[in-house]
C-alpha cells in the first residue's frame, strides 16, 4: 500500500500551485474530457482520467468512464507515485505489483495495466496526472510513453487558459465600493465550497456581517459617510482572513459574507469576534451612536450535512439574534 508520507520535497510549493489554479472541485469541463478521451483512443485503453492531487485527496477532473472513485484518499492514489517521483509511472499489472499489496483501490477496479504522466505546473511542481488504465497486463519496456505526455502537456495548456479565464472573471466580480467580492463570485464560491465539503467531509463556516444603524448614519450623516464606513469594514474584514480559499463580499447593501472552507464553527466565532473588536478600534464615528459597530452571525456545516441554502439561512438567522439581542455581538447559530 502506499506510503502515505510519500510526498514531493516541494509539496508546499506545488499544493500552491494547485490552489492557484482553482480547478479542485469545478464541474465537469469540455475541454478536459477531449484530452482523456484523446488518451483512451490513441492507447486503445479501457479507461483514461485527469487527476489532481490535494493534501489528503485524488480528484477526477475528467475520466472517460466511472470505473474507478472520482474521490478517493491520497494514499490510496496509484497516481501519488507520479506526483511524489515527478516522473512517469508504468505498471505491468496493478494487482502483482509488491508497491499496490494491500492497497484497497485493488478491490475497487479490475483492471491490470496502469500508465501514468505527470501534469506539471511551472518548472517540477506536480499537481496531478494524465492516465491510461487497461484490462490486459502490458509490457512496461515497450510502452510508448511519448503520446501521453504529448496529451499531458496540452492538459497544462488548458490548465492555463483556464486560470486566465478565471482572472479576467475574477476582476468582474470586485465590488467597485468596496474592493471585495461581489455577490455573485460569493455564490460561486460557496457552490465550490459545498462540492468541496461533500468530497472531504471537512467543515465550511459562513459569516453574515451587517452594519448596526446604518440607515441612520447615512441619514444623518449623509452617504459619504455610508460609503467610508463600508469601504471601512470592507478593508477591515479583507484584512482578517488570508487563506486561498476564504472569500470575503459585500453580500448586499451594509451586509458582507465571510466564507471559511475548513473551519470549524468555534473557529469561525473567533474570526467574527477578533473583527468585531478591531472595527471597534477604528472608531468610526456614528451620529446617534459612539461609533459604528457590526452583528456577526456565524453558521456552520460538515461534509455531506453541507447545504449552501442552509448555511446562509443558519448563519442569517444568528445575525438577527445578534439584532434582537442588542446589536454589536457575534452569535453562534447551526452546528450541522
Amino acid at each position: 500500500m502506499l506510503d502515505s508520507a510519500f510526498f514531493p520535497q516541494n509539496e508546499v510549493e506545488r499544493l500552491d500551485a494547485l490552489v492557484a489554479c482553482r480547478l479542485m472541485d469545478t464541474e465537469q469541463d469540455e475541454r478536459f474530457d477531449r484530452i482523456a478521451k484523446l488518451a483512451k483512443r490513441i492507447y486503445g485503453a479501457e479507461l483514461a482520467y485527469i487527476a489532481f492531487i490535494d493534501a489528503g485527496f485524488q480528484w477526477l477532473k475528467s475520466t472517460t468512464r466511472d470505473a474507478i472513485p472520482k474521490v478517493m484518499p491520497r494514499e490510496c492514489a496509484i497516481c501519488n507515485y507520479v506526483v511524489a517521483s515527478g516522473e512517469p509511472v508504468v505498471i505491468g499489472n496493478v494487482h502483482t505489483d509488491p508497491r499496490l499489496e494491500g492497497n484497497p483501490i485493488l478491490d475497487l477496479i479490475t483492471h491490470r495495466f496502469y500508465a501514468g504522466v505527470p501534469l506539471i505546473a511551472g518548472s517540477d511542481l506536480v499537481i496531478g496526472s494524465l492516465c491510461v488504465l487497461g484490462d490486459e497486463e502490458r509490457d512496461p519496456a515497450s510502452f510508448d510513453l511519448e503520446p501521453l505526455q504529448e496529451l499531458a502537456a496540452i492538459a497544462m495548456d488548458e490548465v492555463s487558459f483556464w486560470q486566465t479565464i478565471q482572472e479576467l472573471k475574477r476582476k468582474s466580480e470586485i465590488d467597485a465600493l468596496t474592493g471585495v467580492s461581489n455577490r455573485r463570485h460569493f455564490d460561486d464560491a460557496l457552490e465550490r465550497a459545498t462540492r468541496r465539503a461533500h468530497r472531504t467531509g471537512h467543515p465550511v463556516s459562513l459569516l453574515l456581517i451587517d452594519l448596526d444603524h446604518f440607515k441612520g448614519l447615512n441619514d444623518l450623516a449623509g452617504h459619504r459617510a455610508g460609503d467610508e464606513a463600508l469601504r471601512r469594514l470592507g478593508a477591515l474584514l479583507a484584512s482578517a482572513v488570508s487563506r486561498p480559499d476564504d472569500v470575503v463580499a459585500r453580500y448586499g447593501g451594509d451586509e458582507f459574507a465571510i466564507l471559511l472552507p475548513d473551519t470549524t464553527l468555534d473557529g469561525a466565532h473567533r474570526v467574527g469576534e477578533g473583527i468585531r473588536k478591531k472595527l471597534l478600534n477604528e472608531k468610526i464615528p456614528h451620529p446617534t451612536r459612539q461609533m459604528v459597530t457590526i452583528s456577526s452571525g456565524v453558521a456552520c456545516h460538515v461534509g455531506s450535512a453541507m447545504n449552501s441554502e442552509l448555511l446562509v439561512s443558519h448563519a442569517d438567522q444568528a445575525l438577527y439574534s445578534a439584532k434582537r439581542a442588542g446589536r454589536n455581538a457575534v452569535f453562534q447559530g447551526v452546528y450541522a
